[in-house]
């Protein structure tokens, strides 16, 4: 691995590049060694300790997708996008329980010892709840769904970087998509429920100017 040394001018185009793309053009399709960045991009995003509280599902089968789509609104345009990915969090109960997700990350994913990951899970748990306030299964998952979001982030620049369109979706009934998605058996509602959407294609039309507050009202130096 080298340290990369991308020029802040194609950074920069990239950024103003990346807007929500409400119309995909359905005919073309993103090479797989794309969208094999982009996923790579979510696996390497970063998360709260490290626990990747999030998986990803990529709904190409129409039938899915015609399914999903009735439960997204207004959203039904962004269906047409060449990939269409469901990010999923876990839910509070599965992160905390005795061998849940955590316990999955520290041991199988880390290879740490038995004391190790009792100790470090400890360590986590004292912190989520004294300083965090993660008390409630609800508010550990709403924590976890912030994990998936930074990974959508990751996913939308990468994209942008090969000249790929994006649209995040929250335009949807989590119930409903949930529901989808235990009937087709990709997930297990007590382990995780769908958070955010991700659409991923070219666009069909221009793009829209971007629309921002200025930086000195977002940003204080101190």
């Amino acid at each position: 691995m080298t340290t990369p040394d991308i020029p802040r001018s194609e950074i920069a185009n990239a950024l103003e590049f990346r807007h929500a793309c409400k119309a995909f053009d359905a005919s073309r399709k993103i090479p797989d060694p794309d969208v094999e960045l982009i996923v790579d991009a979510i696996r390497l995003a970063p998360s709260s300790y490290g626990f990747e509280p999030w998986n990803v599902i990529i709904a190409q089968s129409e039938d899915l997708r015609n399914a999903v789509k009735a439960f997204a609104g207004n959203n039904a345009a962004r269906f047409d996008a060449s990939h269409f990915l469901i990010f999923t969090a876990k839910t509070g109960l599965q992160i905390t329980r005795k061998g849940g997700h955590i316990d999955h990350i520290l041991r199988d994913v880390r290879g740490l010892d038995d004391d190790e990951a009792d100790d470090f899970k400890a360590f986590w748990t004292k912190w989520a709840e004294r300083d965090f306030k993660l008390i409630t299964a609800d508010v550990v998952h709403q924590w976890a769904a912030r994990q998936a979001y930074i990974a959508l982030g990751g996913a939308m620049l990468a994209a942008a970087e090969r000249g790929i369109d994006s649209c995040p979706i929250e335009g949807f009934s989590i119930d409903g998509v949930r529901e989808i998605l235990t009937e087709r058996g990709l997930i297990d509602p007590t382990d995780s429920s769908p958070v955010v959407m991700l659409a991923l294609g070219y666009r069909a039309g221009g793009q829209p100017a971007h629309s921002r507050r200025d930086l000195e009202e977002i940003v204080r130096w101190a």
